[in-house]
């Protein structure tokens, strides 16, 4: 793309795709001086990538970088959960130049899992990567019930031990939002106990916080904090360049 062209773009935005009651729009524009595309959800940035040839290499989004440099500074994360799947951009990022790695995505809604194939490249003839249209919180749950069914001979409390068979993710991550909303059944005490019974021994749970204001940490991501101190050995509240956003850790590997 041409100077003249990425002038045009910035000056006058594409609008590829919005949704018939208009809370959903997918936009190309300029930032950073490269051309992006968006996943808009009532105006608030929900997804992004840049268009060009590292757009697989380089997070458009502060928190997909902090997210990225968590997984590159923490080996053996190779086998990841996420929560929201959006334009399915952190799998792109995570999946990129590692064969070894496995994601499972869970996304709320089938039609995001469409836009993400037509506007952002998803490929689901990737077998390392599995898609499930289903609520993030059902399916936390579903997946703790079957492994408790799985070791019922077997008697824990979710808030301090894992059944060795259970174990299944090195990695999972939180990312449900629709807008500046966040699902706050998955931010419950039960759910934050389940995800710990999903995940192998010093395995990451990484959950995407939005802060109040700019480098403001919200009560929400405290809160959390607190709940999570009582489940795993370790936390780590770790801010994101430019303020927005935050990456809430939890592990029994310290961190």
């Amino acid at each position: 793309m041409n100077i003249l062209e990425q002038l045009s773009l910035y000056i006058f935005p594409k609008t590829r795709f919005r949704s018939a009651d208009r809370h959903i729009e997918i936009r190309d524009t300029i930032e950073n001086h490269r051309a992006v595309r968006l996943l808009l959800y009532d105006g608030v940035r929900e997804s992004g990538m840049y268009l060009d040839e590292y757009g697989d290499r380089d997070p458009l989004f502060n928190y997909m970088k902090t997210l990225k440099t968590m997984v590159e500074h923490n080996p053996g994360l190779n086998n990841c959960l996420l929560i929201g799947g959006g334009g399915f951009v952190i799998p792109r990022l995570y999946l990129k130049w590692h064969p070894e790695r496995r994601i499972t995505v869970v996304e709320v809604d089938g039609g995001y899992v469409e836009l993400a194939k037509r506007y952002f490249g998803l490929n689901l003839n990737d077998k390392r990567i599995k898609v499930v249209v289903k609520d993030g919180f059902e399916f936390i749950k579903e997946a703790t019930m079957h492994n408790a069914g799985i070791e019922s001979n077997y008697s824990h409390d979710v808030r301090y031990d894992r059944a060795p068979s259970a174990a299944k993710y090195d990695l999972v991550i939180f990312d449900a939002y629709t807008g500046s909303s966040a699902s706050k059944t998955i931010l419950s005490e039960y759910a934050l106990k389940s995800v710990y019974s999903l995940l192998n021994p010093n395995g990451i749970y990484a959950l995407n916080m939005m802060n109040e204001a700019q480098d403001v940490i919200s009560m929400q991501t405290h809160l959390t904090n607190a709940s999570l101190k009582n489940i795993f050995k370790y936390t780590r509240i770790v801010p994101c360049q430019g303020g927005g956003n935050c990456i809430l850790m939890a592990s029994d590997r310290k961190i």
